[in-house]
């Protein structure tokens, strides 16, 4: 098994994670929001993800307006094991109204702030009843298609007593 091949990975990752933190450059967060039920309620979640440096802000928006710090949960900022960082905050947000709020990231990896927001799945009642919509459609062919089938083989049987005769 040669192991060369893997060599210089390990070496930019030991490099990486030994490096000064202010000699590596600007790593951005990945983020996304996630909807999650509960007992107690709905809420958002944002993260952001594999980052560096470690100083990031998050914020939550409803309708593009920022809320009071008093309705949002701090920000928790953790290290990863590979010297970025990964950062959350929740929201609990009133069932059907999760549309109207987006999360905000502002990081020095980024030119600009990143907005995010949480999109719905499509409904499971739809895809149901798509699938259910199919089926149907596949039986009523099967069910016509046996009709037709029946009806001929039927038709071939009594033709075959009878002698077409020429005038």
């Amino acid at each position: 098994m040669d192991l060369s091949a893997g060599l210089p990975v390990l070496l930019v990752l030991l490099v990486w994670s030994t490096a000064p933190q202010a000699a590596r450059a600007p790593l951005p967060p990945l983020v996304k929001v996630t909807h999650h039920w509960a007992p107690a309620g709905t809420s958002l979640r944002c993260q952001a993800l594999n980052f560096f440096p470690q100083n990031i802000t998050m914020k939550w928006l409803k309708d593009n307006q920022p809320l009071d710090a008093k309705d949002v949960n701090p920000v928790d900022v953790l290290p990863n094991g590979d010297g970025t960082y990964q950062a959350q905050m929740t929201l609990a947000v009133a069932p059907g109204d999760e549309t109207s709020f987006t999360c905000q990231v502002e990081h020095p990896g980024l030119d600009q702030p990143l907005t995010a927001i949480w999109e719905p799945l499509p409904s499971q009642s739809l895809i149901i009843g798509a699938i259910s919509g199919i089926i149907i459609c596949v039986i009523f062919f099967v069910a016509i298609l046996f009709l037709i089938l029946r009806k001929k083989k039927a038709s071939e049987e009594t033709m075959g007593d009878y002698v077409l005769a020429e005038c």
